[in-house]
């Protein structure tokens, strides 16, 4: 892992219950070790700061603080990582995009507990195991080759550029359990859909539709993170029971893809999901997407706007996917 993503925040959030996301930066970590950690062995200096702007304290920029908060009412973590002038935090747990309003912040430690790097995103992909639509018919995703023609949203195939593998075992999970699969259960979200249980990585985006999302959003269709979807009954998070292999396919650009039944994404390679990624994976996407290097923006748009996880949750008692082979999606 490489680099991180680091917030700004419009104040210091002790004894503020209201502070603002207002930007994100990518620094490289240039850590010693792989722990984000107070005090650290490397003389505090774990990350190139050259991008950070009006940083006082760029020489031990040093995690500070913990606090939990909350966006739209689901918990977040955050360590807070410079001591004056601008606000910085890393997340720790939970979902955040800037403009997001941080609430009810509290302190919980000082210093902040030690976090490991790549416990900090989380993985967006497929399980092994899990059928996929091709021209010649259902294909377990492990089988799937670059250069496999794959039947995508709007009737037609693409073919695939990269497939990328991850395996964590159940000591990973046990470490990191918001790395473990979201089992949706055959017809959760609507008859045969999906056609049998399917195991998604928490943060996998699957096509979501509802009376109420066109009035609310003017769109019949949108992306919905397995995570949010949970509800305790038909839809659960696994607990870290054993080991699980999550794997990727990206295509030219982001595309919908049948797996189970249930139309969901492609990989795409947004920019906290490529700060999880090795250094050579990341050479070799950039080999493929050279664009990919000026960030997610070189790659193009999601098929499909993508609901916040508090959006879901009001649009939950309607929400469905569409099924069938052909649901009539464009870019």
């Amino acid at each position: 892992m490489a680099s991180i993503t680091i917030y700004e925040i419009s104040g210091d959030p002790f004894g503020n219950p209201s502070v603002t996301i207002t930007e994100g930066y990518q620094v490289e970590i240039t850590d010693d070790d792989g722990l984000l950690e107070d005090p650290d062995g490397n003389g505090g200096k774990q990350f190139n700061t050259s991008t950070l702007p009006n940083l006082d304290n760029s020489g031990n920029l040093q995690i500070f603080e913990g606090y939990t908060a909350t966006v739209s009412g689901v918990p977040v973590t955050y360590t807070l990582i410079n001591f004056s002038g601008t606000q910085y935090i890393v997340v720790t747990s939970g979902d955040v995009e800037v403009g997001d309003v941080l609430t009810g912040n509290t302190l919980a430690q000082n210093p902040a507990p030690l976090v490991a790097y790549d416990s900090l995103p989380s993985f967006v992909c497929f399980t092994s195991g899990s059928y996929i639509l091709t021209p010649s018919g259902r294909r377990l995703i492990e089988e799937i080759k670059v250069g496999d023609q794959v039947i995508v949203a709007d009737g037609t195939s693409r073919a695939v550029r990269w497939v990328g593998r991850r395996l964590l075992s159940e000591t990973n999970l046990k470490q990191t359990p918001k790395h473990c699969p979201i089992r949706i259960n055959a017809g959760s979200l609507g008859p045969q859909t999906p056609s049998r249980d399917l195991l998604l990585s928490p943060q996998h985006r699957v096509v979501v539709s509802s009376p109420a999302m066109e009035l609310h959003h003017n769109h019949s269709m949108m992306l919905a993170t397995a995570k949010s979807l949970v509800n305790g009954k038909t839809i659960n998070q696994l607990p870290p029971g054993g080991g699980v292999e999550y794997i990727h396919i990206l295509f030219d650009q982001h595309e919908l893809v049948n797996v189970e039944g249930l139309w969901s994404e492609s990989f795409y390679p947004g920019d906290h999901t490529l700060d999880v990624m090795s250094v050579a994976v990341k050479e070799e996407l950039f080999g493929l997407f050279p664009e990919l290097q000026s960030g997610a923006r070189g790659y193009g748009d999601t098929v499909l706007p993508v609901l916040r996880s508090f959006e879901v949750q009001i649009l939950r008692s309607g929400l469905c996917a569409p099924s069938g082979t052909t649901p009539a999606f464009v870019h």
